[in-house]
C-alpha cells in the first residue's frame, strides 16, 4: 500500500515500523560525532567506543539520513542539507560480523522499499542502491588490500579497526574529497589507528616533489572517545542502558580488556611498559637552554640495519632532566654520522663521557676497527654503556613517576620531554611487554620482558640515567651525582 493512501495514524504506524531512522535519537557523544561529520571540517571522523555505546547504529543512521535527508531533526544542516561529494561509498567490517552486525543493522534503520540489494557473488548482500541515487558496496577485512584500489569514492565507513593497508587504500579513494567514518572498540589490531588519529598529532610535513620545500599541513582528523557510562540512562546524555545492567556487563569483562570495552580506550596502551607515561604531564614545549643553567649528556645506539638512534638529555641546577634532542636516521657512513652528532652537540654545553651501545666496541673482522674507534677518529669519544637493561628500564620508570591529587600535581616527575622529540614519544607509546599468543596465554604467567622493538631512544635514555647524571658547573667536568665537588651555585650559599 502506498503511503499516500494511508490515514495519518496508519502513516505514523507505518513509519515507526518501516522508517525507524526518522526517530533515532543520538546520545550526547553521538551528537558530537554527528556534528563533526556534518561540519565537513574533517576527512576522517573516528569514535573509539566502549561496547554497548551503539556506534554501529550511529553510523547506520548517518548513512540513512544522507540518502534520505530532511526527516530527522538531529541530522539537519551541513552536509545533510547539501552533500558536496560523490554519493557512492564503501562500508567495510570484519568478515565474521558483516551480516550479523552491518547488514542487519542497515536493514533495521533504512526505510523499507526505498533500496535494493544484491549479493554480487558474495555470501552477503554486498551491493546497495537507494531510489535517491546513493549507492555503496560492502567489503571485509579479509579481502586483499589491492581490491580496495581503483574506484573514486565520496564516503566510507569502517566498523571496527581496519588494517593499515586497507585504510590507506581507502583514504586514497577520496581523491576528489569525501568523509571517512571509523567506529571501533579498539581491542586488537588498532595501534596504527592511535598513531594516525588519536595520538594528538594535529599537523604533518609533506613534500610533493623532490626539490620542493616541505609544506606543513593541518590534519583534518576528528577523534572522540566514548565510555559505556556515556549511554547510561542515569548518568549519560540521552542514554539507553540501565546503570545496573552496565555494572553486570562490565563485571564479566576480562580485566585486561576493560580499557577498550568499558572506556573505549586503546587496548594496546595497557600493555605498555611505562603506564605512568602521560603526554599532558611529561611532554613540554622546547625552550632555550642557558649554558649556565643546563648541562647536556648524550647517548648513542647504532645499528647495522635499523636507523641509528641518539638522545640528548639536559640536567638543570635542581637535578631535573629534560630530553631536548634526538637522532633517528640511517647515515651514509661514519663521517656523516659524526657530522650529524657534532652539529647537535654544538647547540649545547655538553658533558662527557658520551655513552654508546656495547656493540660499537666490537672490532670488525674486515676492517680491524670498531665503530667507537672510527667515531674517535672524528673527534667523538664514547665509553661502553651499561648492559643492565632491566635496571635501566626501572630507572626510567622512577624518573617518570609523579603524584596527582584532585587534579593538582603534588610531586612532579624527574624527567620531561621536549615536544619536538617525536621518535622518543612514539617509542614511549609503543614499548610494551611481551605476551604469550593463543593457548599459551591461558596457561602461562605473563612474560617479564619487553618486546625488543621500538625501543632505541628509550635504551639511550636508560643508559644515561644509569650513570645518574647531575648538574655540572662551568669550571667542572666529568662529574656525576654523588661526587664531592665544590659548588659555586649562589642558591647553595
Amino acid at each position: 500500500m502506498k503511503q499516500s493512501k494511508l490515514t495519518p495514524l496508519q502513516l505514523q504506524h507505518y513509519r515507526l515500523k518501516n522508517e525507524k531512522f526518522r526517530y533515532y535519537e543520538p546520545s550526547g557523544v553521538g551528537e558530537e560525532f554527528i556534528n563533526a561529520f556534518k561540519s565537513d571540517d574533517y576527512l576522517i571522523v573516528f569514535i573509539s567506543a566502549a561496547n554497548g555505546v551503539g556506534k554501529t547504529a550511529l553510523a547506520c543512521n548517518i548513512i540513512a539520513n544522507l540518502a534520505f535527508p530532511g526527516h530527522n531533526p538531529w541530522f539537519q544542516g551541513g552536509v545533510f542539507e547539501k552533500w558536496p561529494y560523490r554519493t557512492n561509498g564503501r562500508l567495510v567490517t570484519d568478515g565474521s560480523l558483516v551480516e550479523k552486525n552491518m547488514v542487519n543493522e542497515l536493514k533495521f534503520w533504512l526505510p523499507q522499499d526505498r533500496y535494493t540489494t544484491s549479493k554480487a557473488n558474495k555470501h552477503f548482500e554486498s551491493q546497495w542502491n537507494t531510489d535517491t541515487g546513493w549507492s555503496w558496496d560492502i567489503m571485509t577485512y579479509d579481502q586483499d588490500a589491492e581490491q580496495f584500489e581503483g574506484v573514486t569514492l565520496g564516503w566510507a565507513w569502517f566498523d571496527e579497526p581496519p588494517p593499515d593497508a586497507i585504510l590507506k587504500a581507502t583514504i586514497a579513494r577520496m581523491r576528489r574529497g569525501g568523509v571517512i567514518m571509523i567506529t571501533a572498540t579498539p581491542i586488537g589490531g588498532s595501534a596504527h589507528l592511535y598513531d594516525l588519529f588519536a595520538s594528538g598529532k594535529v599537523e604533518t610535513t609533506v613534500q610533493l616533489r623532490e626539490n620542493d620545500e616541505p609544506i606543513t599541513v593541518q590534519r583534518r582528523i576528528f577523534h572522540i572517545t566514548a565510555d559505556v557510562e556515556s549511554v547510561c540512562k542515569q548518568h549519560g546524555v540521552r542514554g539507553h542502558l540501565e546503570h545496573d545492567h552496565i555494572l553486570q556487563m562490565v563485571a564479566e569483562y576480562p580485566a585486561d580488556e576493560r580499557q577498550a570495552r568499558v572506556y573505549g580506550k586503546f587496548q594496546h596502551l595497557i600493555g605498555l611498559v611505562y603506564k605512568q607515561w602521560d603526554r599532558d604531564i611529561h611532554v613540554i614545549e622546547p625552550f632555550a637552554l642557558d649554558p649556565d643553567d643546563f648541562v647536556v649528556y648524550h647517548s648513542l645506539d647504532p645499528h647495522p640495519r635499523n636507523p641509528d638512534a641518539g638522545l640528548w638529555v639536559a640536567v638543570d641546577r635542581k637535578g631535573r632532566k629534560y630530553i631536548v634532542d634526538e637522532y633517528y636516521e640511517k647515515p651514509r657512513d661514519v663521517r656523516h654520522l659524526a657530522r650529524d652528532i657534532k652539529a647537535k652537540n654544538g647547540q649545547y654545553r655538553m658533558e662527557e663521557p658520551f655513552v654508546c651501545d656495547p656493540s660499537a666496541f666490537i672490532v670488525d673482522q674486515h676492517t680491524n676497527r670498531s665503530l667507537a674507534a672510527m667515531l674517535g677518529d672524528e673527534g667523538l669519544s664514547y665509553i661502553e654503556a651499561s648492559k643492565a637493561r632491566a635496571a635501566a628500564d626501572a630507572r626510567i620508570g622512577t624518573a617518570l613517576n609523579y603524584t596527582m591529587t584532585n587534579g593538582e600535581l603534588i610531586r612532579a616527575p624527574e624527567i620531561y620531554v621536549f615536544s619536538n622529540c617525536k621518535r622518543f614519544i612514539y617509542e614511549m607509546e609503543h614499548y610494551r611487554w611481551q605476551e604469550w599468543k593463543g593457548k599459551a596465554a591461558e596457561e602461562r604467567n605473563r612474560k617479564e620482558k619487553p618486546v625488543d622493538k621500538d625501543d632505541h631512544t628509550i635504551e639511550c635514555l636508560g643508559r644515561i640515567l644509569m650513570r645518574e647524571p647531575g648538574y655540572v658547573y662551568q669550571h667542572q667536568s666529568n662529574v656525576y651525582e654523588g661526587e664531592d665537588v665544590a659548588s659555586d651555585d649562589p642558591y647553595d650559599r
